[in-house]
């Protein structure tokens, strides 16, 4: 069994992360591919990897999300 202060730490940790994966994914999702004239596959590409990494990045800021629901339901047993 888990301790509070232990709970709380995790709870600390994964907010961290999840506002890191935001950022990320709100960076991912904001930027365009740039490439040079001439080469609109070069762009296509980059712009098919960035979409992969968002839908990555999307995926595990769920994750951290549910980790966060999962601690946040062990300190208040109570409340859900």
């Amino acid at each position: 069994m888990e301790t509070e202060e232990e709970l709380n730490k995790q709870l600390e940790d994964i907010l961290t992360k999840i506002d890191k994966a935001k950022r990320e994914l709100k960076a991912l999702r904001g930027h365009r591919a740039e490439g040079s004239k001439g080469k609109p596959g070069a762009i296509f590409i980059a712009g098919k990897e960035r979409m992969i990494e968002a839908a990555e990045a999307a995926k595990q800021l769920e994750t951290l999300k549910q980790r966060e629901h999962e601690i946040r339901a062990k300190l208040h047993p109570g409340s859900h």
